[in-house]
C-alpha cells in the first residue's frame, strides 16, 4: 500500500463506514465474475506454475486438485493480487505436507485507486467464490476446507462463510488476517467478517485500531479466537523511525513503511506453518488486555498456538510477545523476565 493510499484513506476514512452501509449494492466499478479467477497451486506442480481452475470439479480434477489433500483457499486484499499472494502461502505449505492452494485472483476488483469500491466489492467475490466451496462439498465434502482472508480479504472469505449456508454447508474454519476497518467500522456481523461464518473462525490483529493512530483493521474481537501478538495495533520493528543513529518511535511511519504492521499477518501465518517441522510457535495466553498481559496477569493460564496448529474449540482474546525480527515467534514465553 503506497503512501498516497494512506493518504486518501485519511482524507476519507471518517465517512467510510457509513458509506458502505448505506452503499452496499453501490460501486464504481461494476464488478463481474469475469474478473474474478482461481489460481490452484499443486505440490507437483510447483509454486511457480498455478494453473487457473473453472466451477467445475472434472475442470478441478484434471489440473491436479486431490480431494484427498486438505484445501486452503485464499483471498489476498486491497491493492494486492492472487498470484504472488497464493505463491507466498504455497512455498511455506508445501514444506509440511500436501495441499491444495487455490488463490482468489480479484485483483481488478481491489484496485489501488478505488478502496471503497473495492471494500463493497468483498461481498460480490465471496459470493462467486461460494460456487466453488459449493462444487467441492458436493464432490468429496469440505471437511478439510480453511478459508484464509488478509485485509478486505478476511471479509471476502467471510462472506464466502455465510454464503455457502445458504447451500446448505458449514465451512469448518475460517481465519482473518487483520481484518480491514476503513469502510467496516460500522458495519453489523451480516457486512464483515464474524464469528457466525464457519464452525471456527480466528482472527489475528496486526495492525488494529483508528487511522490517525497509524492502524488499518478492526480491533474488537469479532472471532470465536482473536489475537492480539504486541498488543495488535503495532508490531516490533514497524515504528522505528530512524535519522542517522537516532531513532524514534512514530506510529505512523507504520503506513509509511507500507502498512508494516498491517502485512505482518500473513508474514506470522507462513512462519506458524513451517514452525510445524523447524521452530517455535507463536504461543498466546487467554487475556483481556494487552496491560494486563504485560503485567503477568495472565501467565497461570494455559496457552495456544496462534497460526496454523491452532485447534477449533479455542474461544476468547489471546494475547503473545513477538520478536522485531524473524523468527518472530517468541515460543512458550509469557513473561518477558523469566
Amino acid at each position: 500500500m503506497s503512501w498516497n493510499n494512506i493518504i486518501l484513506l485519511a482524507m476519507v476514512g471518517c465517512v467510510a463506514g457509513r458509506w458502505v452501509k448505506t452503499n452496499q449494492t453501490a460501486t464504481a466499478r461494476e464488478p463481474s465474475e469475469a474478473d474474478i479467477h482461481f489460481m490452484l497451486f499443486t505440490r507437483s506442480g510447483g509454486v511457480d506454475n498455478p494453473v487457473e481452475v473453472e466451477l467445475s470439479f472434472a475442470n478441478l480434477f484434471l489440473n491436479g486438485y486431490d480431494p484427498a489433500d486438505p484445501t486452503i483457499i485464499l483471498s489476498h486484499g486491497y491493492s494486492d493480487e492472487g498470484v504472488g499472494f497464493g505463491r507466498r502461502y504455497a512455498e511455506a505449505y508445501f514444506q509440511v505436507g500436501e495441499f491444495n492452494i487455490i488463490s482468489i485472483n480479484w485483483q481488478k476488483l481491489a484496485a489501488w485507486y478505488d478502496y471503497f469500491g473495492a471494500a463493497v466489492r468483498t461481498r460480490f467475490v465471496g459470493e462467486h467464490t461460494a460456487k466453488l466451496v459449493d462444487v467441492l462439498a458436493n464432490n468429496g465434502g469440505i471437511d478439510k476446507l480453511h478459508l484464509i482472508g488478509h485485509s478486505l480479504g478476511a471479509h471476502v472469505v467471510g462472506f464466502i462463510g455465510k454464503k455457502v449456508q445458504e447451500y446448505g454447508h458449514m465451512v469448518p474454519r475460517i481465519t482473518g488476517l487483520d481484518p480491514a476497518e476503513p469502510a467496516f467500522d460500522f458495519a453489523g456481523p451480516d457486512a464483515r467478517l464474524d464469528k457466525e461464518d464457519a464452525t471456527f473462525v480466528d482472527v489475528i490483529h496486526t495492525n488494529s485500531g483508528m487511522l490517525w493512530e497509524g492502524c488499518l483493521s478492526i480491533m474488537k474481537s469479532i472471532g470465536h479466537a482473536d489475537f492480539y501478538p504486541a498488543g495488535g495495533k503495532h508490531q516490533p520493528g514497524c515504528t522505528d523511525l530512524c535519522l542517522e543513529s537516532m531513532c524514534n518511535i512514530n506510529n505512523i511511519n507504520d503506513l509509511i513503511l507500507g502498512g508494516c504492521s498491517h502485512g505482518r499477518a500473513n508474514t506470522y501465518w507462513h512462519e506458524s506453518v513451517v514452525a510445524t517441522l523447524t521452530g517455535d510457535q507463536f504461543m498466546a495466553w487467554k487475556c483481556e488486555s494487552w496491560d494486563l498481559f504485560l503485567a503477568g496477569e495472565c501467565c497461570d493460564t494455559s496457552p495456544v498456538p496462534m497460526g496454523y496448529a491452532l485447534n477449533s474449540g479455542v474461544e476468547g482474546k489471546y494475547m503473545l510477545y513477538i520478536h522485531d525480527e524473524e523468527p518472530f515467534a517468541y515460543g512458550d514465553v509469557c513473561k518477558q523476565n523469566q
